[in-house]
């Protein structure tokens, strides 16, 4: 099973001068160091206005720095955002593939449509279109990258002839992922030859999903890439502890999380007749608000790995267990220091990464610094 880290740049108030500066600089220290330890991917997301929760609009910026100062993971979006209005189609895969080239050949293009409000009215996007606008632009991607010329006559948007340069160094083109959190995004996934990035934190419902992938992917009917995706990511919020106050410290950022996702949904659920507070419910895997739970509660959702290292091997056999190929490792979460991630990503080295692959480097023993103040 592979592990990755999974980044939003939550920046949680009250703030200062340099919130955002030191996230920044504090999660390209973590990197450098998971890409030492043997993390398989980093991935980071693309989202807007939703302060305090995401600082992270720009990831093609941040990931020209982070292909830079390391060697070895996987440079992962996770994901870009495909409607038109958030992004064209053509710019992204002419960022991919410069990208691709400045790394040497790492990247993964996740993609995906986004399920806020503030996201989708701050652009101007029409709910009803965000689907079909996300395949259209899935389509003009590999197009982008495999033809010598691309030229695109769609439903949705026409490109006349033209040649788009620089091309990724990848053969045909970097792997590609599909972001899916409702219930019919799996099977779509499958069908579309993507991999899946599983945002739900319903353990039972991820172990459905993956079943239900599996099975879509046997005879898949609409395969968008050249080259079929059928990895399966799951998201966990994972922090590895030597004691009580370590212990404690996660589980606050966990909570913080927790609560915060769930409010990002209400505005949208407003104007969606599909999702409802029971499907956001069951998609959260929670009863009640986080901010009503202890810390025993919270401690024990599935798919919250916060402990020791033997209790963080424990319930991520649960996830190899159910054919999970990659943990999406989400570990600067709410407001848990930088040091107290960097002491867990260590630990993972140590106990977690070899454990469930043999043979993976022992953690280092000397830590890159990064920005604490």
């Amino acid at each position: 099973m592979k592990f990755g880290l999974l980044y939003e740049m939550e920046t949680p108030r009250p703030w200062h001068d340099r919130s955002e500066y030191n996230i920044y600089w504090e999660a390209l220290a973590q990197i450098e160091l998971a890409d030492r330890l043997g993390f398989d991917h980093v991935w980071e997301v693309e989202h807007h206005f939703l302060e305090e929760y995401s600082h992270s609009s720009a990831p093609e910026v941040f990931f020209g720095a982070v292909s830079q100062r390391t060697r070895n993971i996987r440079i992962s979006h996770g994901v870009r955002l495909l409607p038109f209005k958030f992004n064209n189609p053509i710019k992204v895969a002419e960022q991919a593939a410069v990208l691709d080239i400045l790394s040497n050949g790492r990247v993964d293009v996740g993609t995906g449509r986004s399920t806020t409000a503030a996201e989708l009215d701050g652009f101007g996007i029409d709910y009803d279109r965000t689907r079909a606008e996300v395949r259209e632009a899935l389509e003009i991607l590999v197009k982008a990258w495999t033809d010598e010329y691309l030229e695109h006559d769609g439903e949705l948007i026409q490109i006349p002839r033209r040649m788009v340069v620089p091309k990724p160094i990848q053969r045909p083109h970097p792997p590609m992922w599909m972001a899916c959190v409702a219930p019919d995004s799996y099977e779509m996934a499958a069908n579309r030859g993507l991999g899946v990035l599983s945002f739900s934190l319903n353990f039972e419902g991820v172990a459905k999903a993956i079943d239900k992938f599996r099975v879509t992917a046997q005879t898949p009917n609409d395969v968008i890439p050249k080259i079929v995706n059928d990895q399966f990511g799951a998201m966990a919020i994972v922090h590895v502890c030597e004691n009580a106050e370590e212990e404690r410290v996660g589980l606050a950022g966990a909570r913080w999380f927790l609560h915060h996702v769930a409010k990002l949904f209400e505005p949208f659920m407003t104007k969606n007749e599909l999702y409802s507070y029971e499907y956001l419910r069951r998609v959260f895997g929670l009863g009640a608000d986080a901010n009503d739970l202890s810390d025993a509660e919270i401690k024990e959702h599935p798919m919250v790995v916060v402990g020791n290292p033997d209790e963080c091997v424990a319930k991520l056999e649960g996830f190899a267990s159910i054919g999970v190929d990659q943990v999406l490792c989400f570990k600067q979460c709410g407001a848990i220091p930088h040091a107290n991630i960097m002491r867990s990503l260590q630990r993972m080295g140590t106990y977690i990464l070899p454990y469930f692959n043999p043979g993976k480097l022992a953690a280092v023993d000397t830590l890159p610094t990064g920005v604490v103040d």
